[in-house]
């Protein structure tokens, strides 16, 4: 009986734990910062502790995509002398590069399935989104008009969302995964500024995006039926790169201090931001100097993928000792 209580006290301390960390849809967030002087990839818990730098190279790390899995990130590197994709296990100490080309790639995005990553380049006339797969190979260019960049998969990986300009276009649009069908979502005149930025909601049935207006440049929600938007940002502040909690109630974002303005400073002190989809005050999640951008929800992973991982294997540990003791 005694053995039975261990057990039913382990696998309640283990389910608490779980229920705390989980509690803003994903314990932690990536992003890269600039606060040591070099730009690096970190991570964070949600409630702004155990910060933990997950690459340190003298070149410049930018920008990071999580496989579904959460064991490999892939992020835009300048480490062999200009901006390349890289893929880097999260355990292991060497990225591997995955695309080469003398033109900048950048802004990757993982496919939902684990099997691609679109990114932007500029190797023809233009800024295009391409796809190639995780092993390098099979290159596939998507857009072929105006200017397009920040490339967002569709949570069943149909379809891509991006923001295009030129060539007749402005706005958000979306285009069948292997390019095919593009149609505008969001446009200029319908929400009263410049959107761009899109990142889906997990259901599908909603976009995220920035809107750059006189109210200076905002995180916005909006149905996919192009109904309903609405700003989550603070009037009067600058806010970028919006991303999706995977619970689906949560948005991160990397924001100006309130008195700076990017027009005037473009180098001035960012922090990382959670608010919540339903609206109300923003909590800022990094304290330290620099310019932290680009925030990604890191997949649930657990006993793999942690600041605190050392925790999470030793609860299981417990459990798995528990049970070796009830038999």
């Amino acid at each position: 009986m005694k053995r039975t209580y261990m057990l039913f006290g382990m696998t309640f301390l283990f389910s608490f734990f779980m229920l705390t960390v989980n509690a803003w849809g994903a314990p932690y967030i990536s992003f890269y910062s600039t606060h040591t002087g070099q730009s690096d990839i970190y991570i964070i818990d949600t409630n702004g502790k155990n910060l933990r730098n997950l690459t340190n190279h003298p070149a410049g790390d930018y920008c990071t995509t999580w496989a579904p899995d959460g064991r490999s990130f892939a992020f835009m590197s300048e480490r062999d002398g200009n901006g390349e994709i890289y893929i880097k296990k999260f355990n292991e100490a060497q990225a591997r590069r995955l695309t080469n080309h003398p033109e900048l790639d950048y802004g990757p995005a993982w496919s939902p399935d684990g099997n691609w990553i679109a990114f932007i380049s500029r190797r023809t006339e233009g800024e295009h989104i391409y796809k190639i797969d995780i092993n390098g190979q099979n290159l596939q260019r998507l857009t072929n008009e105006g200017d397009n960049s920040s490339p967002a998969w569709s949570p069943d990986g149909q379809s891509i969302a991006f923001s295009s300009r030129g060539n007749g276009r402005n706005g958000i649009y979306v285009m069948d995964a292997d390019g095919k069908n593009p149609r505008q979502i969001i446009n200029p005149f319908q929400v009263g500024g410049s959107p761009y930025s899109p990142t889906w909601s997990p259901d599908g049935k909603q976009i995220a995006y920035v809107n750059a207006d006189r109210d200076g440049s905002g995180i916005y929600i909006m149905d996919i039926d192009e109904q309903n938007a609405r700003r989550l940002s603070p009037l009067g502040t600058w806010n970028f790169n919006p991303a999706w909690s995977p619970d689906g109630k949560w948005i991160a974002y990397q924001a100006y201090d309130a008195d700076a303005n990017p027009l005037e400073n473009l180098n001035a002190v960012q922090h990382i931001f959670i608010v919540s989809v339903e609206g109300g005050e923003p909590r800022q999640i990094t304290q330290h100097p620099g310019q932290s951008a680009c925030p990604a929800w890191v997949p649930e992973s657990p006993f793999s993928v942690s600041p605190t991982v050392d925790t999470q294997t030793t609860l299981w540990g417990w459990l798995k000792q528990a049970e070796r003791m009830t038999q």
